[in-house]
């Protein structure tokens, strides 16, 4: 995902002079190709992600199309007062790219992992928070938040995520993608899921298809601003709704959409599939800490399936 992101970002700024990528001395391997080709539209800030982030504010009010990259945290808690202040009070064309989604860096613990990261991004005003699901979704996002003014936070898997999608979507600010689909005589289960577990979520989902069940799936590129249309849309047709996020279960994609549903006055049965409240006391890798806290395909099979049979489907 980070490699397909970055690939497309150097295509936009080769295009479009304005575009600056600011690293906070990160990046080898990926980015010379900016450092040797595009020298004028590059800085190394050094490890110091604070003053990054206050540079690309700086830039962006002077005209620039500034992007700052380095780990999730580094970029969202370690920085976050520049964040909020140099960037989004000024509603700064600032672009903050953080890699290490989720349980990303689960072997370094809890310093690395980006498990609140869409809770304080997204509760910031004037910023837009986005989290690709696969290599194809992240490729297509550079073109577009590159024609965004406003600041923009997107969250990005560190590699080797499977690809979800047969061709290039468009990644329209706001809107949901359906990725898998099946129809039943039973009532709709639906569910929205967002950045690296949307994956997971569809091969768990075609395996409860597989039984009979009418189930949906929808990749939520965009946390905020979030697809309200489409989700009250679906829950006037599901029989249950279900959120899936590699993010505490408070203020994420879980509390998105429960925030549209009940703005609306819309009542549904709705389930979180979430890490929960709580720093993760286990250290190991993201595919290890996935089954500690039922984040892969059986995981979520399992719960699913144990919420169907007290449902009336």
């Amino acid at each position: 995902m980070r490699t397909s992101f970055f690939n497309a970002l150097f295509e936009v700024a080769k295009k479009d002079p304005q575009v600056v990528l600011i690293t906070a001395d990160m990046g080898f391997g990926l980015l010379e190709r900016f450092r040797d080709e595009l020298p004028n539209q590059y800085i190394n800030s050094g490890i110091s992600e604070a003053n990054s982030i206050s540079v690309a504010a700086g830039m962006a009010l002077l005209g620039k199309k500034a992007y700052v990259y380095s780990i999730a945290p580094f970029v969202t808690y370690r920085p976050f007062e520049q964040v909020r202040l140099d960037v989004c009070y000024h509603n700064a064309n600032v672009k903050i790219i953080g890699v290490g989604s989720g349980l990303d860096y689960g072997q370094s613990g809890p310093t690395h992992q980006a498990t609140e990261d869409i809770c304080v991004m997204r509760a910031l005003p004037n910023m837009q928070v986005a989290c690709p699901a696969d290599p194809v979704e992240a490729a297509a996002l550079p073109e577009a938040i590159n024609q965004i003014k406003t600041p923009v936070f997107v969250r990005l898997g560190r590699g080797k995520e499977p690809v979800v999608h047969k061709k290039a979507p468009e990644m329209k600010a706001g809107k949901a993608l359906s990725v898998f689909r099946n129809d039943s005589k039973t009532k709709k289960i639906v569910i929205f899921s967002t950045g690296n577990l949307v994956y997971n979520s569809v091969i768990a989902a075609q395996r409860i298809a597989a039984d009979g069940y009418s189930m949906e799936v929808f990749s939520m590129p965009w946390i905020k601003p979030i697809d309200g249309e489409l989700i009250l849309r679906e829950a006037d047709e599901a029989g249950l709704i279900i959120t899936v996020e590699e993010h505490s279960e408070i203020g994420g994609l879980w509390s998105s959409v429960c925030e549209v549903l009940m703005k609306n006055g819309t009542c549904r049965p709705i389930k979180s599939i979430a890490l929960p409240d709580a720093f993760q006391k286990e250290v190991g890798s993201q595919a290890h800490l996935r089954v500690v806290n039922g984040l892969d395909p059986d995981g979520i099979e399992k719960r699913i399936r144990g919420w169907i049979a007290g449902a009336s489907l």
